[in-house]
């Protein structure tokens, strides 16, 4: 708690901008990865802007006559004295004084003793600041003191190398598997973005890959979490994974998630249609393309004329043909 009663003194100073360049940035980074002190944060920012919108109130006559006669005006103003004028500064230094009262008393309320304590201001240090929101990154370069000295379970490290990092410093080098978990909304940018770089570079048939496109086809199948961004990530899955089951789940998938498919995803469709060496494959495409239509998506004479070649194919796939003759008679050209 100490780091968050240091950055809670320094926030009347970060509101009228009195820091100094490394503790104002060291302040802010706290502040975004303490959820305790943004919310203190925003409640400051949120006084300092209600102060800034009241009326300016003259001081009564009263109690003005009553400081100037405690003041002694016997004396001589040196004529190199510049006289005080009002300037709109005042509101600014009221604003500030009135934020650090309601900080001072909101402090000394949640923490009276015997004694007034002694308070020493201390500089923040780079350790005691959380970093930033967590990067799925290749490669990364940190400074050892971001690490926390305490290793979690045993993750595996291999690739050691040594290197010099500059004077009196030494670098480390590794690959390291540990397992992550995010958590998160389906809509949220982060969890989209995740699940279609899984999507699109995992190519192990594993019974992991299969859950995720399960998972993906029960949850954005909801039409409250369309993502044009999962649909583009599992047409790519069907136009380049070597394995026809994974290729059957994508176009399945697809099928089902018609609110959200673009003209990039129907293309895959046709194209599968068109050329995919598993005739499963070629069927479940079919399918998707009339769940297209049903949906009220629009079609052109490329996907009519796709089904009608493969209706006529010889060569074809029975089952195949008559798919293509049957998605054919449920859809008629606008």
């Amino acid at each position: 708690m100490s780091e968050c009663n240091l950055v809670a003194e320094n926030m009347p100073l970060l509101l009228t901008e009195s820091l100094d360049r490394n503790r104002r940035e060291l302040t802010h980074q706290h502040i975004e990865s303490c959820a305790v002190c943004g919310q203190e944060w925003s409640a400051y920012k949120e006084t300092w802007s209600v102060l800034g919108e009241l009326p300016e109130i003259e001081v009564p006559a009263r109690v003005r006559d009553r400081f100037l006669a405690t003041v002694d005006r016997s004396q001589q103003i040196p004529a190199n004295v510049v006289p005080f004028r009002r300037r709109p500064v005042a509101k600014w230094l009221t604003q500030a004084a009135a934020v650090a009262v309601i900080a001072g008393g909101a402090y000394f309320a949640g923490n009276r003793t015997v004694t007034q304590p002694v308070l020493t201001p201390t500089d923040a240090r780079i350790e005691s600041v959380q970093p930033a929101p967590y990067s799925i990154a290749e490669t990364r370069v940190l400074p050892a003191s971001q690490i926390s000295p305490d290793i979690q379970g045993r993750p595996n490290i291999q690739n050691v190398q040594f290197h010099e990092a500059g004077a009196d410093k030494v670098g480390l080098s590794f690959d390291v598997t540990s397992r992550v978990t995010v958590t998160g909304s389906p809509a949220e940018r982060s969890m989209v973005r995740l699940l279609s770089y899984v999507l699109e570079t995992d190519q192990s048939v594993t019974p992991s890959r299969t859950r995720t496109i399960d998972w993906v086809k029960q949850t954005y199948s909801d039409p409250e979490y369309a993502e044009p961004e999962i649909a583009n990530a599992l047409a790519k899955v069907l136009r380049n994974d070597t394995h026809e089951g994974v290729r059957i789940r994508a176009a399945e998938t697809l099928k089902t998630l018609t609110p959200s498919v673009g003209s990039h995803t129907r293309d895959a469709l046709i194209e599968a249609l068109k050329s995919d060496p598993n005739p499963a494959v070629r069927i479940k495409a079919m399918e998707a393309l009339a769940g297209l239509v049903q949906g009220g998506a629009s079609f052109d004479a490329v996907m009519v004329d796709t089904l009608r070649q493969k209706a006529a194919q010889d060569d074809e796939n029975l089952y195949v043909r008559a798919k293509a003759a049957e998605v054919l008679s449920t859809i008629r050209p606008q």
